[in-house]
């Protein structure tokens, strides 16, 4: 569509001349990973070219290239983008509250607007894809699952040095991981059957507080 489409209309203002207004760097990484997170929600990641992200964009492949040196930098930088705004890392400022508080934060998920209508549509192109693009499905799961669960570990190990739990140093990392499934359960249950498993956020933190409670009562010395 171009401007001869649209009706002249002699009450517009004129257009001012000179240069548009430069988006500052953050700004354009920002519009450049949103867009990017849309098209491979609607179309999977074989469709999601840099041209096409350009296009939607309108800036230049070049001017992507500048930001990303690699189409799939930026599909990695895209998901870790998500991954941050979806997972939680320890708070600091909790740190002296009690374990069941500081895992309930942990694994309490943020409600991600842009990404509600398609969560699901993003995890299935990302296990499509993954045996064409191996090294960007590690990287999402680094950004992703494996990031909480070693912020999970962490608090474990650190609750097993003052003695509120009764675990082995070496075996946290697998702790977390369990108390991860308890708390947030089978994607691709999610996948097969989404009308059944995808719960309402009550229901999830409900499922959540269940699971640490299952789980400390078992991990806590005897």
């Amino acid at each position: 569509m171009t401007d001869s489409d649209f009706p002249e209309d002699t009450q517009s203002p004129p257009r001012r001349r000179g240069r548009p207004v430069q988006m500052d760097q953050e700004t354009r990484e920002e519009l450049v990973l949103s867009t990017a997170s849309q098209m491979i929600a609607e179309r999977g990641l074989e469709d999601v070219s840099v041209a096409a992200i350009a296009r939607q964009v309108h800036m230049s492949k070049r001017t992507i290239y500048t930001m990303f040196d690699s189409r799939e930098a930026l599909l990695g930088a895209c998901f870790a983008r998500i991954g941050q705004r979806i997972f939680r890392s320890r708070d600091s400022e909790n740190s002296d509250a009690p374990l069941e508080e500081r895992l309930r934060h942990l694994l309490t998920l943020n409600e991600e607007p842009t990404l509600n209508e398609a969560p699901l549509e993003l995890l299935r192109a990302v296990i499509t894809s993954a045996p064409t693009y191996p090294k960007l499905a590690c990287s999402i799961l680094e950004s992703g699952a494996l990031t909480l669960r070693g912020h999970i570990a962490r608090e474990l190990s650190e609750a097993c040095k003052t003695g509120e739990l009764a675990l082995k140093p070496e075996d946290c990392d697998a702790a977390a991981e369990m108390l991860m499934d308890m708390c947030l359960g089978n994607g691709i249950h999610k996948l097969l059957d989404p009308e059944r498993f995808c719960s309402s956020p009550e229901t999830r933190a409900a499922r959540r507080d269940r699971a640490i409670t299952l789980f400390l009562d078992g991990a806590r010395p005897r």
